[in-house]
């Protein structure tokens, strides 16, 4: 239900329960004022009491009798009726007083006074005034049906006001829900209603929705890039993949030829390992770089970078004992992020440098990693990476030369991008290569790389 709909009723519920009551009150005023007027007409008669208690025996035999005012007259013991009295019997049992009795289908007024030494000396005459209250129960029962049309139409008219008032109240409420009508087939870009509609709680409702909008155009904006991303890496993936398998099969295949010797076969399928080697080491690499791209912000805590860069220069020393890694991870750095997609980058950056930053000399490759604020920069000190190059070894099964996946700084870019960060690549001091890895684009950045 609308809820200028809702206004109109409650407005017309709320009418009708309010003249319902000031009805009622109103007519039981109404028809207590005009009891009270007969009440004093009854008493205005009974200064007459004594004059009827002496003359009514005679008046009951008079023509007189019909044209009286309602009255009974006990005396002696007996009951003189005179005037105008219902068809049916009154109550008996006479005392003084007020009473109302009911006789002929209407109600009836009673007052009866006490009359002394009438008609003789000593005696004791009960006179009852009787007067019909019809009248009054009639204009009662008019003006109740009075009111009742009266608050009928007043009723159905202030639940129209109502529902009109509703309707201008609404207004911003209604341009709130078409705005929002509009988004459903709309570019994320456009997702976005107006910032004011005249109303301060609207206004506020609409400044909240804009938020959550923002944000929600962003995640599917990031994640229709994603899902493109998802779709070239599977078609680059299928490429890279199929050289390997298509050498491993084919080395099987010359392994289980009868024309070969022993140690062909030997020299065949090792080649086969390696290749097979080859695809499971980019295949991890593949599910890595899509656990990157599709990073949830639930996966992020607060962590110590210093703490991370330590473990990822552990591991990276056990895998290569004979390379020389610094690291410089202090002072501590708490950072919120995903402490395992940083400790997969900067392993990845480290172990790359270890890779294709061996010096031409042949001298042991030397790899320095610094922090300074929530970038890590790794330098090493090997033949550097052309500028022209830079750009391109970041991208997928991009090879700087020699082996690997071509995936390491891809998976590195992919997780600075969830932080909101990036990738840059330099000329480190001792002349190699240096990769800056910038996680969030809101705090100190590290020394500027130089080309």
């Amino acid at each position: 239900m609308r809820l200028a709909t809702r206004t109109g009723l409650a407005s017309f519920v709320a009418a009708s329960i309010t003249l319902l009551a000031v009805g009622s009150l109103f007519r039981g005023y109404f028809a207590t004022v005009l009891q009270d007027r007969v009440d004093k007409q009854l008493q205005e008669r009974a200064e007459t009491a004594p004059i009827l208690a002496a003359v009514a025996e005679r008046l009951s035999q008079s023509e007189l009798r019909t044209t009286l005012e309602g009255a009974r007259v006990v005396t002696a013991g007996d009951t003189i009726s005179l005037g105008l009295l219902p068809d049916e019997p009154l109550p008996d049992g006479i005392v003084p007083g007020w009473s109302t009795a009911r006789a002929s289908g209407d109600r009836w007024r009673l007052y009866t006074v006490e009359v002394a030494d009438v008609p003789d000396p000593g005696d004791t005459t009960l006179v009852q005034l009787v007067a019909p209250l019809g009248d009054v129960d009639a204009r009662a029962m008019q003006l109740r049906r009075r009111v009742i049309v009266v608050m009928m139409l007043t009723s159905v008219a202030a639940g129209l006001v109502g529902y009109l008032l509703g309707k201008v109240a609404t207004r911003p409420l209604t341009a709130l829900r078409r705005d929002t009508g509009r988004i459903e087939d709309a570019e994320p870009s456009t997702w976005h209603v107006a910032a004011s509609y005249g109303s301060t709680e609207v206004d506020d409702v609409a400044t909240t929705l804009n938020e959550n909008l923002e944000r929600l155009a962003d995640e599917t904006k990031r994640r229709g890039a994603a899902l493109d991303a998802a779709r070239a890496f599977a078609a680059s993936a299928t490429h890279e993949l199929r050289t390997p398998l298509q050498g491993a099969l084919t080395n099987l295949d010359i392994a289980r030829s009868d024309r070969v010797g022993d140690s062909e076969r030997k020299e065949v399928l090792g080649l086969a390992n390696d290749q097979l080697q080859r695809m499971a080491t980019a295949l991890a690499a593949v599910r890595t770089l899509a656990d990157a791209e599709f990073a949830d912000r639930s996966w992020f805590d607060t962590i110590d970078l210093a703490d991370v860069a330590d473990a990822a220069v552990a591991d990276e020393r056990r895998r290569a004992p004979n390379a020389v890694i610094e690291i410089d991870s202090t002072p501590p750095t708490t950072m919120v992020a995903w402490r395992d997609g940083v400790l997969l980058a900067i392993a990845n950056v480290v172990r790359n440098a270890l890779i294709h930053g061996v010096p031409l000399d042949g001298s042991p490759p030397r790899v320095a990693v610094s922090i300074v604020g929530s970038s890590v920069i790794i330098d090493d000190n090997g033949p550097g990476i052309p500028v022209a190059d830079r750009q391109r070894v970041l991208e997928r099964f991009e090879h700087g030369g020699g082996s690997g996946s071509g995936l390491g700084l891809a998976i590195a870019q992919q997780v600075a991008i969830a932080h909101g960060g990036s990738v840059t690549i330099g000329s480190s001091p001792t002349g190699g290569a240096r990769v800056e890895l910038q996680l969030g684009p809101d705090r100190a950045a590290g020394p500027q790389a130089s080309s």
